[in-house]
């Protein structure tokens, strides 16, 4: 009988992203995500619903906007400082984390979101960021195996 080796309680990770990998991963979904958002434009890829205008002979938030000499467009953008702070806020081997990194950002976001969702990854979102994976895939290197603890 031929000798047949057994692996028990052992995890071994496939490791083909570096932390760099993974750093340059998250850029292109944050530049994709922030792009879309600067739209006005949801993550089922449709427009946003628009800015509710002022009631009552007052003003709205669409009439501050554009005295601002900014679009009347749900896009995130008073001051810029939102967005701005849409960063990858880790990455390392296999994972990437993208959020606010300003934490007053990050709440205004989180409002925002429950307005109506824009953060997320939209279908043209995924698209970019597996043609970000496949160009990181096609670089040629060695594939790291690894046993974890």
């Amino acid at each position: 009988m031929p000798f047949q080796t057994k692996i028990t309680r052992a995890r071994f990770v496939l490791g083909p992203f570096t932390g760099e990998d993974m750093q340059t991963i998250g850029n292109v979904l944050v530049d994709s995500i922030s792009t879309r958002i600067r739209k006005a434009i949801t993550v089922n890829d449709v427009p946003a619903k628009p800015l509710k205008p002022g009631r009552n002979g007052r003003r709205g938030y669409p009439e501050y906007k554009a005295a601002r000499g900014l679009m009347p467009i749900r896009d995130w953008v008073w001051t810029g400082r939102t967005m701005r702070s849409l960063k990858v806020k880790s990455a390392n081997e296999n994972t990437a984390t993208v959020g606010f990194v300003d934490p007053n950002a990050d709440r205004i976001a989180h409002v925002n979101n429950l307005r109506e969702r824009q953060f997320g990854i939209s279908p043209k979102d995924r698209s970019a960021l597996n043609a970000a994976v496949l160009a990181v895939l096609r670089q040629a290197r060695v594939i790291r195996i690894k046993r974890a603890a």
